[in-house]
């Protein structure tokens, strides 16, 4: 075996080190999460160096399983919005405030008035005004991509999806003078930019040292994760969507210029991993993380059975949600539409039991999507034929039919559930010149060997259904109530 790839995928919860080969197919894969820390509520931040650490652990693992010769190249997939800054020496200042850190969120909204939300300015302007000691010392302000892109070639550099979380252009995908003006950010503490798809350095004798692998392989800059995951997907059309249910649901739909979102909800127009295309982006949080709350707190005998007889919890559950019929009895499992808010369950009644909360929570995901993707398909003014997914989320059979029930369209189930990680494995073979084109790439590399076809008697439902949670979940986020608040 030969030509192979190596894939850091750094998420929110963990990191995962993946090799592929040339054809898309996973060679080795090793996961590992972060350390969990208890923080105040509408607090989030994280030590880079559990980043570093979680890809040094897995990568080690992966490397005893496969010839280190056939590496050709790395690179790599983020979580996004998590910022930090470092010193004239790389050291970091401070911990990374994640995407879900709200500190400042009220000043981002005023500014939304005239400017772009911009995730990460409120954040480390919350960093520049609350602790301007350390701020006085920053050399840079990096995201995750930045930080693990030092670690790997010493090279402090970033790309578009990640830039456009800060002063990015929206026209010429360059820092802006005048956002760095506005916000005192001067453009020489961003990073270097870079398109994803190029190389950068190579692997350090040092970083190979932790790493396991061997020195001097080219780092290409790789992506966003949900960017990452349309191309992963083989979303590169204009017109063409993509979901990915893993903690949130993402539903990501392609355009050829970017288009202001109306209104306050979290859709976003973010510049795709391919040159010339943008991203329109709707954001469901917690969706499979109400399905992980559940199995923490409410099935301590499926945890305790999953563990004895080596079974899936979530297999479990979802077989408990299979036994009731599409609708859940009218019960609706709302998370809220930003994180911290509070969500609320709709429409309980004394017949309802377990299995239907279950169902309940797959049904709000598939609920969700559907909003965001009527919603993108208006913004972009074209409507797909079907719906391409990814995500841990559909694994499940019974969820991923009970998103072509409640979309009523086609859904693609991509071979290969890591569709972050396949995204940054084509960058990485564009970049080594080993595929001359993405569309050659994407077709010898991606395959949706399953499909769903919606069940017209389900989809009846689901409409009734959804007629109810789409001003309910409005509701709840016009009342914007947060968790400290009764």
């Amino acid at each position: 075996m030969s030509d192979l790839i190596c894939i850091f995928d750094v998420g929110t919860t963990g990191a995962r080190t993946i090799v592929f080969d040339i054809n898309g197919k996973e060679v080795a894969k090793a996961y590992e999460e972060y350390p969990v820390i208890k923080q105040p509520i509408g607090i989030s931040e994280q030590n880079p160096i559990i980043w570093w650490n979680a890809v040094k652990n897995t990568c080690n693992k992966v490397a005893r399983t496969i010839n280190l010769e056939d590496i050709i190249g790395i690179t790599a997939t983020f979580l996004r919005a998590a910022v930090t800054i470092i010193d004239k020496k790389g050291e970091v200042l401070h911990p990374a405030l994640t995407w879900m850190d709200e500190r400042q969120e009220h000043t981002a909204i005023e500014w939304k008035k005239d400017v772009d939300l911009r995730r990460s300015i409120p954040k480390i302007l919350w960093v520049k005004n609350n602790k301007p000691d350390l701020f006085s010392r920053s050399d840079k302000i990096i995201h995750t991509d930045s930080y693990i892109y030092m670690k790997l070639c010493e090279e402090c550099v970033t790309d578009p999806t990640m830039g456009i979380w800060g002063i990015l252009d929206n026209n010429s995908l360059e820092w802006d003078e005048g956002l760095a003006e506005r916000f005192d950010l001067p453009i020489d503490l961003w990073p270097e930019l870079h398109r994803p798809g190029e190389i950068i350095g190579e692997l350090s004798s040092s970083a190979a040292d932790v790493l396991g692998l061997k020195k001097n392989i080219p780092i290409i800059t790789g992506g966003s994760d949900q960017q990452c995951s349309a191309l992963g997907l083989g979303v590169i059309n204009v017109g063409q969507a993509k979901a990915t249910t893993g903690t949130g649901t993402f539903v990501d739909y392609v355009v050829d210029h970017p288009i202001e979102p109306a209104g306050d909800f979290p859709i976003f127009s973010l510049p795709s991993v391919i040159k010339g295309k943008w991203n329109i982006e709707g954001v469901y949080p917690g969706t499979g993380d109400a399905l992980k709350w559940f199995a923490n707190n409410f099935s301590q005998l499926h945890l305790k059975q999953s563990q004895e007889q080596g079974k899936n919890v979530y297999d479990m559950l979802t077989s408990e949600a299979a036994t009731i019929p599409p609708g859940s009895g009218g019960l609706l499992f709302l998370t809220a539409l930003s994180i911290f808010r509070k969500g609320t369950i709709h429409g309980l009644d004394w017949n309802h039991t377990r299995a239907h909360i279950i169902r309940s929570i797959m049904e709000s995901a598939a609920l969700g999507t559907r909003y965001y993707l009527q919603t993108t398909e208006a913004m972009g003014g074209e409507k797909t034929t079907e719906l391409r997914v990814d995500g841990g989320g559909m694994n499940s059979d019974l969820w991923v039919q009970i998103f072509a029930d409640t979309i009523e369209k086609k859904i693609l189930v991509s071979e290969n559930k890591d569709g972050a990680a396949m995204g940054a494995a084509i960058l990485g073979y564009l970049g080594c010149k080993r595929y001359n084109t993405i569309e050659k790439a994407v077709e010898n590399m991606i395959r949706f060997p399953t499909f769903k076809n919606p069940i017209k008697e389900n989809s009846k439902i689901y409409r009734k259904l959804y007629r109810i949670f789409l001003p309910t979940l409005l509701e709840i986020y016009s009342k914007k109530r947060v968790t400290k608040d009764l």
